[in-house]
C-alpha cells in the first residue's frame, strides 16, 4: 500500500481520486493562474465533491506538492531495485535521472511558470532526507547542495526545450563536479 507525503495509508481508489484532483488542477493551470483557480473549479472538473477534496488536501498547493511527492515517489520506487545504475552521484544514475524526469517536464514546466519551484525543492529534499541520507556518507547539507545543483540544472534543461540528450546532460553535470571517473 502506498503512503501519502503525510504518512496515510492509500487504497488504490483514494489514488485514483487524488490523482483526478491533481490532473484537474493542472488542466485548468493551462489557461488560468494559479491563484485564480477555485477549488470549486477543481472539483467540478475532477467530478469529485468539496468534501472529498478538503478530505484529502487543505489547500491546491498541497495538491501540487502532493502530485510532486507521488513522481519523486515513484522514481525512488523504480531505481531501488535497479543495480545497473550505481549511486544517486553517479554518472548512469545521473542519465537515468534525467531521462526519468523528462516524461514529468509539462508538470515541471507548469510549476515554473507559475513561480512554485519550492514544489520541487521541497519533494527532492525530503528524497534525499528519506532514502538518500540513512544510508550516506554525505552530510544533510551537502545532499541538499546536491540536489539543488541537479535541480537547477534540470530546470535550465527543460526551459530550454531539451535539446541535449539525458547522456550530454550527464556528462555536464559530472564534469562541473570534478568528476574523474569514466562512463
Amino acid at each position: 500500500m502506498r503512503v501519502s507525503e503525510g504518512g496515510a495509508n492509500l487504497t488504490n481508489r483514494n489514488q485514483h481520486v487524488r490523482l483526478c484532483i491533481a490532473r484537474s488542477l493542472l488542466k485548468l493551470m493551462e489557461d488560468k493562474s494559479f491563484e485564480k483557480i477555485t477549488i470549486t473549479e477543481i472539483v467540478n472538473n475532477a467530478n469529485v465533491s468539496r468534501m472529498t477534496f478538503y478530505k484529502y488536501y487543505k489547500s491546491k498547493l498541497e495538491v501540487l506538492s502532493d502530485y510532486m511527492y507521488e513522481i519523486v515517489n515513484d522514481y525512488m520506487e523504480e531505481t531501488k531495485t535497479r543495480t545497473d545504475i550505481g549511486e544517486f552521484h553517479d554518472y548512469k544514475h545521473i542519465c537515468h535521472c534525467f531521462s526519468f524526469f523528462k516524461q514529468y517536464s509539462l508538470f515541471i514546466l507548469t510549476l515554473i511558470h507559475s513561480n512554485m519551484h519550492a514544489v520541487i525543492m521541497n519533494a527532492l529534499n525530503n528524497y534525499m532526507d528519506t532514502y538518500v541520507l540513512p544510508t550516506s556518507k554525505f552530510s544533510r547539507y551537502e545532499l541538499y547542495y546536491y540536489a539543488g545543483a541537479l535541480c537547477n540544472t534540470y530546470l535550465k534543461w527543460i526551459e530550454s526545450g531539451m535539446h541535449e540528450t539525458p547522456d550530454e546532460i550527464a556528462t555536464m553535470v559530472k564534469f562541473a563536479a570534478g568528476a574523474n571517473e569514466s562512463r
